[in-house]
C-alpha cells in the first residue's frame, strides 16, 4: 500500500528494484548526490529474489578475465577491499572466510588454473590470497576431493546478501531515501522534460527527473517499455541446490568449484558450497524456464510461457535453439532437475564418495537472467541510457559481490555526464566514494 501523497513528493531520482544493486545505488546516491530519492520495489521487503537466492559467496576475482570482464572484475575487487570487509564488521553481518578450491578434473583444464593465478594478481589480489596445488596436495587438506590440480582462493567469503541489502536500506533511509514497497513499475513515459512512472494498480503516476532501473529479471522489460535495448532479449535459467547431509557434508571444509565443462555458455557446473551458517549444499544447475521468478516447473502460467517464446527479437533465441550443443546442454540441465541422481553424478566427478541419498532436501532455487544478442550470450552487464534514465541489465554473477563498487561507478558516470549532481556537503562520504570510482579510470 502506498502511503505517500505523490502530489506532495517531488522526486529527482527514482530507483527501480531493491535487491543488492538497488540498495547499493540508494546507499551511495543518498550520500553523494544532490537529489531527493525514492526506491520502488514490487515485493514487501528488499533482496527477496536474486539477492537472496544465490550461492551466498563474496567472490574474489581470480577467475575473471581482466580484459573481457574488466568491469565485473574491478567491481568485485573494489567492493571487497574498500567496502564489504569494513561494512560487514561495522554492521555485525555474517562473514565467514571459507575459501574456495577451483579444481581441474581434466588435463585440459590445468592450463586454465594457471590463467586464474595470473588473472587474480592482474585484478588486484594479493599473492598471499592464492595458492596453486597439485591433486596430491589438495588430497591432504580435502581427502574426499579428487582432482588433478587446484587454485586455492583463501579469501572467498560466505555471507547473507539479503542481510547486506537490509543494512544498506537502513543506512539509505537514515539519509531520507524513501522505499515504497509492493510497488511494481508497469510502464514509464517521458513527459514535460521528466518521467511519469506508473505503478501497477494505481492510475496516477509518480513524477521524477531521472530513473535508474536495476530491477533484475524485470530490468530488460522495463528498458523495452522505453524503447531501449530492443536488440536484446533474455533467457532465464533456474539454479537449483540440494542440501547435503551434515554427517558427510562436514567432511569437506571449503567450497569446491570445477573449471566449467562448457566454456562458451555463461554457466558453472554444480559445485559444493559451504554456507555462512555451516550448511553444505551442491548446486546450482542451469534449468531453462519461462520467467525470472519461475522457481518451480517450466512456467508459472501458460501466458508467461507464450510471452517468453514470442518475445522479440525472436532471431536471438532462434540462433541458440538451432544450436545442437545448446539443446544438449538444456536437456542435460533439465535431467539434473528431474533426477537427484543425475545432479549427484555431476558432482561425483570431483567428490566420488557423494551419494544421492546424502542429498536430503532441495535448497532454495534462484533464477539467472542472461541477456542475448544476435551473437549469443552477452558476457558483462549492459547500460542502456537516454536523457532521463539508465537501465542496468545482465547484472549477473559476481553481481552481488560487486554491487557497491559497480553502483558507485555508474553514479559517477551519470554525474560526469550531467544527469545527476554531487552533494558536496558530506566530505567524508564523498571521499569514500571517490576512493572507489577513481580506481575505474
Amino acid at each position: 500500500m502506498i502511503n505517500i501523497n505523490i502530489n506532495e513528493m517531488p522526486i529527482k531520482l527514482a530507483i527501480v528494484g531493491a535487491g543488492i544493486l538497488g540498495t547499493s545505488f540508494a546507499y551511495w546516491a543518498s550520500r553523494v548526490c544532490n537529489a531527493s530519492i525514492i526506491v520502488f520495489e514490487k515485493e514487501n521487503g528488499v533482496g527477496l529474489h536474486a539477492t537472496y537466492r544465490n550461492t551466498g559467496v563474496i567472490h574474489r576475482p581470480f577467475y575473471l578475465n581482466p580484459i573481457k570482464k574488466r568491469i565485473f572484475a574491478k567491481s568485485a575487487q573494489l567492493s571487497y577491499e574498500k567496502f564489504w570487509c569494513k561494512y560487514a564488521k561495522e554492521k555485525k553481518l555474517p562473514w565467514e572466510q571459507i575459501g574456495t578450491y577451483k579444481i581441474a578434473v581434466n588435463e585440459s583444464d590445468v592450463k586454465e588454473l594457471y590463467d586464474y593465478m595470473k588473472w587474480g594478481l592482474e585484478n588486484g589480489m594479493n599473492k598471499s590470497e592464492l595458492e596453486f596445488l597439485d591433486g596430491k596436495d589438495v588430497k591432504k587438506f580435502e581427502p574426499y576431493v579428487k582432482c588433478l590440480a587446484a587454485v586455492l582462493c583463501k579469501t572467498d567469503t560466505a555471507v547473507d546478501f539479503k542481510k547486506f541489502a537490509e543494512a544498506l536500506r537502513h543506512d539509505a533511509e537514515a539519509f531520507d531515501v524513501k522505499f515504497l514497497m509492493n510497488c511494481q513499475v508497469s510502464r514509464i513515459k517521458i513527459k514535460n522534460g521528466g518521467l511519469n512512472i506508473f505503478i501497477k494498480g494505481k492510475d496516477e503516476p509518480f513524477q521524477a527527473d531521472y530513473l535508474i532501473n536495476c530491477a533484475g529479471g524485470s530490468s530488460l522489460s522495463i528498458a523495452h517499455s522505453m524503447n531501449l535495448g530492443m536488440e536484446y532479449t533474455d533467457l532465464h535459467f533456474r539454479g537449483e541446490y540440494w542440501v547435503v547431509e551434515p554427517s558427510f557434508g562436514e567432511l569437506i571444509h571449503r567450497n569446491i568449484y570445477s573449471v566449467p565443462y562448457v566454456k562458451e555458455y555463461p554457466f558453472l557446473d554444480p559445485h559444493f558450497i559451504v554456507r555462512y551458517n555451516g550448511m553444505r549444499e551442491i548446486g546450482p544447475n542451469a534449468v531453462l524456464v519461462a520467467g525470472s521468478q519461475t522457481y518451480r516447473g517450466l512456467a508459472n502460467n501458460p501466458i508467461e510461457l507464450l510471452n517468453e517464446i514470442f518475445e522479440k527479437p525472436i532471431i536471438n533465441k532462434l540462433r541458440l535453439f538451432i544450436d545442437k550443443k545448446f539443446i544438449e546442454l538444456v536437456s542435460r540441465e533439465w535431467r539434473s532437475s528431474l533426477f537427484k541422481r543425475e545432479m549427484c553424478n555431476r558432482v561425483r566427478r570431483f567428490i566420488p564418495e557423494l551419494r544421492s541419498n546424502y542429498l536430503i532436501r532441495r535448497g532454495i532455487a534462484g533464477v539467472r537472467n542472461s541477456v542475448i544478442n544476435k551473437k549469443g550470450f552477452v558476457p558483462e552487464a549492459i547500460e542502456l541510457k537516454n536523457d532521463y534514465s539508465c537501465h542496468i541489465v545482465n547484472f549477473n554473477s559476481p553481481g552481488a559481490t560487486g554491487a557497491p563498487a559497480y553502483s558507485a561507478y555508474i553514479l559517477n558516470k551519470l554525474i560526469r555526464e550531467g544527469f545527476l549532481s554531487f552533494n558536496t556537503s558530506n566530505s567524508y562520504e564523498l571521499s569514500r566514494f571517490k576512493e572507489i570510482v577513481n580506481e575505474f579510470d
